[in-house]
Formats: C-alpha cells, structure tokens, sequence
C-alpha cells in the first residue's frame, strides 16, 4: 500500500480528545483513552482490509503494510500471532502497551499538527504538552461530527466509528451541552448502532475499562 496521508482514527480521536489550551488530554474514566486507542487502531486496519472481526474473533486478511509506522506495528503483532483470539484480547493487549499514546502524539507532532512544548512545573519539574499548530485539522474533525449529527444522512464508516468511539470515551459529553445531548440521544445512538464493528468494540472498551482499572495494571 502507498504511505498514508490521512489521520488515522486513532489521530482523530486524540485530537478532539486534547484540551487545546492546556495541550493535555481531557479528564477522562481510568484506561478509556488507552482502550478507545487500541480500538480506533484495530478499527482502522479493519477498514483497510487488514482483518476482520466479529464479536468472537479477530481475523488477520492481509499483512501487507498499510504505509502507516503504528498500524504497521498492530499488524505485525497480529500477523505473529493470528490466534484465534478475540478482539477483547487484542484490544486488552494493545492498550497496555507502554507507549501507545506517545506515538499516536509523535505522530501528529511529525506531521505538524500539533507542538512539543517542554514546561515546568513549580520551575523545577519538567513536562511536555502538545498544543495544536493551527487547529485546522482538529475543527475540520469536529465540523464533520457535528453535521453528522445534526443530519439523517448515512455516514461513512469510518465516521460512523469515530462517532461510536466518542461515545464510548464519554468525550461527547465534553462536545455537546446537555440539551444538545438530549435532542441528539436517538441519532448518536442510531449512529453507534449503524456498525456491527461499533456495536462489538463499544462493549468491548467498556468491559476493557473496568477490567484494567480494577486490575490497577500500570499503563505509560
């Protein structure tokens, strides 16, 4: 496959994710932003081709590269054990690798969208943030989910699945005021529905959550 240009969905979800000012995440629910990740990853080598699942399995298709260093690197791991195994296996495995989150951020600091900023803390401790460049990239991501939302078109997969992961992380909460969510409840819920992949991985990253923070396993 050619070298990737678009934003994974993996990108898209840290971006909306990010507090822009701060240049951190968004609080969220112990592990849902390391879980939501791996299924976002898993999602997008689903829709390239590379495998498929179900709610049972996860079934390697292709392992050629997509072009793509992270899906590269979840492909491989897959390809070096096609299991079977389910996708709350993978999706367990994936999201307590260490440095998951610092490479979907390196990521989108290579392709410019978002600053490594080093910061100190009471000047002394120091710490990264990563603002966004422009925000360009982050407004076309939130532009595109709020006219979704808003409309009774048939979306795109993909869209349809980085809805669906939105809400499994709860970061539609942080989108949308409360009336907004009440007007909206039946078309977020018709949109996380619309996919067999959404409906399984929803589940999936909500019992992955509660497995791990009760397991207290400790995640980079």
């Amino acid at each position: 496959m050619p070298p990737m240009t678009a934003l994974t969905l993996a990108e898209e979800l840290l971006l909306v994710a990010l507090n822009d000012q701060r240049g951190t995440l968004l609080p969220m629910r112990p592990y849902a932003m390391e879980v939501a990740s791996a299924a976002a990853l898993v999602m997008d080598l689903s829709l390239l081709g590379c495998i498929d699942t179900d709610h049972r399995s996860l079934t390697l298709i292709s392992a050629s590269a997509t072009g793509n260093a992270l899906l590269d690197d979840v492909l491989a791991r897959i390809a070096a054990d096609p299991g079977p195994h389910s996708p709350a296996t993978w999706l367990q495995r994936l999201a307590t690798v260490p440095d998951l989150q610092a490479r979907i951020i390196d990521s989108l600091v290579q392709r410019g969208i978002l600053q490594s900023v080093e910061k100190r803390l009471l000047w002394v401790f120091k710490t990264r943030v990563y603002p966004p460049t422009s925000g360009l990239e982050e407004r076309e991501v939130l532009s595109r989910i709020m006219t979704l939302l808003n409309n009774d078109e048939i979306p795109e997969p993909r869209d349809a699945l980085l809805v669906g992961l939105l809400s499994a992380t709860k970061l539609l909460d942080e989108l949308l005021s409360r009336p907004e969510r009440h007007r909206l409840a039946a078309r977020i819920s018709q949109l996380t529905d619309l996919e067999e992949l959404s409906r399984s991985m929803i589940r999936t990253i909500g019992e992955l959550q509660m497995l791990l923070a009760s397991a207290n396993l400790g995640i980079a």
